[in-house]
């Protein structure tokens, strides 16, 4: 895994960022610090990246720069954590010894504070480094954590008002849509189906015997499944399709093929994909039942509706 579910703010290109006042932020941070850096960093699918950094000539790291997600960098345990860190000397520690901030550019001293995201969860860090052992006092903490609750607030002003709604549609452990989000798209795709009057086939697919993985194997195994099985949904969907998992070990599909032949070769296509992933991964017992049912253009059936006849036809597959 390259990095955490969020998408780059840098790739997302938002016009509404207060760019050029974080600059001044993350500036004024390192000369009260007297720190020969500081940043706002992303917790993204890169890893942590540099969103901005202190203009200084200490500062070693640039905007867009990014420490993959096994890289052991103080602002994972940060963002892990969704708690602040002080490490006032990494010396004194081993923790930090593989640490390329210490051992390649010598930041000895680390204070961060997670930034969020509006519904709580770790946007990134607000941090500030040192080449020598610090001491900060209770002041010094305090105004970092009110800084750090500026660059959250004006998070939850785009979170509102821009692109970044997006990313509240994403299932996070398998990063394709959550219910949420392909509620949303299946509105819009309806919509659109209507004005061309072109049918659809929705699929409702249910991972047979995932309960033993979990119950033998843990969950930690029973995720590792999930990621699988939507990455083995994911190479075999067009960009035209819609894809989420819908609950557990539920997904929905929606292919936007009209075609009922074209929907058996595409269910084909899957059971080949993910028979030869997990047989190679060890889970040979892993299978899935499928029910499908027509998106009808102009029909007035709602998404709850096709799910539920969606989800009878499934189980009586599995029955079957």
């Amino acid at each position: 895994m390259a990095g955490y579910p969020y998408t780059s703010l840098h790739d997302l290109a938002l016009k509404d960022i207060e760019w050029e006042r974080w600059q001044r932020l993350v500036n004024s941070i390192a000369a009260l610090f007297n720190s020969p850096v500081a940043f706002i960093n992303q917790a993204s699918n890169k890893g942590i990246e540099v969103l901005v950094a202190s203009e200084l000539p200490t500062t070693h790291y640039s905007p867009g720069g990014s420490a993959s997600i096994e890289t052991n960098v103080y602002c994972h345990k940060v963002v892990r954590s969704n708690s602040p860190l002080y490490v006032k000397d990494a010396s004194k520690t081993n923790e930090w010894d593989n640490n390329p901030e210490v051992t390649e550019d010598n930041y000895v001293s680390y204070l961060g504070y997670p930034i969020h995201w509006p519904d709580g969860k770790c946007f990134g860090t607000l941090c500030v480094m040192d080449t020598s052992p610090t001491n900060y006092k209770q002041p010094f903490l305090e105004m970092l954590e009110v800084l750090r609750d500026v660059i959250s607030s004006d998070l939850a002003h785009l979170y509102k008002e821009s692109e970044l709604k997006i990313e509240s549609r994403l299932d996070p452990l398998t990063e394709i849509h959550n219910r949420r989000g392909f509620e949303e798209a299946f509105i819009q795709f309806q919509k659109l189906g209507n004005r061309l009057n072109r049918a659809a086939q929705l699929l409702f697919i249910d991972l047979n015997n995932f309960k033993k993985i979990n119950d033998t194997l843990g969950h930690k195994a029973g995720d590792e499944v999930l990621k699988r099985f939507a990455n083995a949904l994911r190479s075999c969907i067009r960009k035209t399709d819609l894809l989420c998992r819908w609950g557990g070990d539920e997904f929905v599909i929606l292919l936007n093929n009209e075609d009922k032949v074209a929907q058996k070769e595409f269910i084909e296509r899957i059971k080949e994909k993910q028979e030869n992933d997990f047989k190679n991964y060890g889970y040979k017992e892993i299978c899935f039942s499928v029910g499908a049912v027509e998106v009808v253009p102009n029909i007035n059936c709602d998404l709850t509706q096709l799910l539920h006849k969606a989800d009878n036809i499934m189980y009586s597959c599995k029955k079957d």
